[in-house]
């Protein structure tokens, strides 16, 4: 047995589901990996994860986190307050 990612687009899945809890959910980003990992929706056998692997998807996770943060702060309030 070994990890693997199930369907042809999972990487870009996972990242946008971890992002998305650590904005509403309010949890880590390593809880958040934790967790979405544990479901196995994307991947099978996540506990075989690879150390490289787990870095490279937190790493660009945040980056995401960051590039949403910053689009955030571009967008104008509405009503121009």
């Amino acid at each position: 047995m070994r990890f693997y990612w199930i369907k042809s687009t999972p990487r870009a899945c996972f990242i946008a589901a971890v992002v998305t809890r650590v904005n509403v959910g309010k949890m880590t980003m390593d809880q958040a990996i934790d967790h979405t990992l544990s479901l196995e929706r994307q991947c099978k056998n996540p506990h075989l994860i690879s150390k490289c692997e787990f870095k490279s998807l937190k790493r660009d996770s945040e980056t995401e986190l960051k590039r949403i943060q910053e689009t955030r702060r571009a967008v104008p309030t509405a009503g121009g307050r």
